[in-house]
């Protein structure tokens, strides 16, 4: 009888990940014998646990929040996309090599296709792997980019984000503090915020205040899905703007790792199925 086939998310903290319903959902669609785990891993811990997964029978991982860069020394072989990014986000395991790629550029892409032609001025709030991976997206999908801010609780960050991002695409690029950018007066197309504020223990909280940066047309797209509505996009709603939040990303992003794992796209049916269970 053939061992079923294991998967697993790796992060930390995971309480508020829905990453198991929709994988499990879909080995179900699929009549796939396989399982998809929560592997919750104390940064200090890191090292030492991924040694100890290397030696176990796994077939593929998603990482979150904090490894999404941290993973790329322990990797066997990075996608020419991922290692442009940064980050990794999905691991393929064959034959006991561990493969990087990184969905999330592209599920942050599919909410926001029909917007992205007009997108000329742009604000990403944090600058860790999330961050890349939207960065990168714009520079390679938003043709009317003339301007993209990166604002970051520490300011290191940021320029290293910005210098990974200038070597893509030439434009005019700004980097703030998020203190900074909260006090602006200075409108955007697009503002997204990559950070963990308005999650979990700082659910009261948000990146910044949207007052003075929204105009009409202004999408805010938050890429926290639990809770569905951060206070962060309440306020963007409240000011007019479109508001977006990580769902669409999280399930279209789940679906780039399962072809990359099983060759399989979700299909509508299921897309649709998991929009309305996982976002209740």
């Amino acid at each position: 009888m053939a061992e079923k086939q294991r998967f697993a998310i790796l992060g930390f903290p995971l309480e508020h990940s829905r990453s198991p319903q929709i994988h499990q959902r879909a080995f179900k669609t699929f009549g796939m014998d396989a399982v998809y785990l929560k592997r919750e891993i104390p940064p200090e811990k890191f090292e030492r646990e991924i040694s100890r997964l290397k030696e176990e029978n796994w077939r593929g991982f998603n990482v979150t929040i904090p490894f999404k860069e941290k993973i790329l020394p322990y990797l066997d072989e990075v996608h020419p996309v991922a290692r442009k990014i940064g980050a990794v986000n999905t691991i393929l395991v064959r034959d006991k090599r561990w493969i990087g790629f990184n969905t999330d550029w592209q599920g942050f892409l599919r909410p926001i296709e029909s917007a992205l032609s007009r997108f000329e001025r742009c604000l990403i709030l944090g600058a860790g792997g999330a961050a890349r991976a939207v960065g990168f997206a714009l520079l390679q999908k938003a043709s009317a980019l003339q301007e993209l801010t990166v604002a970051n609780r520490t300011l290191s960050r940021a320029n290293a984000l910005v210098d990974v991002l200038q070597a893509n695409r030439k434009l005019q690029y700004r980097v703030l503090d998020l203190p900074s950018a909260d006090q602006e007066h200075r409108t955007y197309d697009l503002i997204v915020n990559t950070t963990a504020l308005g999650m979990g223990a700082m659910k009261t909280m948000r990146p910044l205040d949207l007052r003075g940066k929204c105009h009409e047309h202004t999408v805010v797209y938050d890429l926290i899905y639990n809770p569905a509505e951060t206070v962060f996009l309440r306020q963007a709603r409240m000011l007019g703007a479109s508001a977006i939040n990580g769902l669409p990303m999280l399930i279209f992003q789940a679906e780039e790792a399962f072809k990359i794992w099983t060759g399989q796209p979700f299909g509508e049916a299921l897309v649709r199925e998991l929009t309305e269970t996982v976002g209740n």
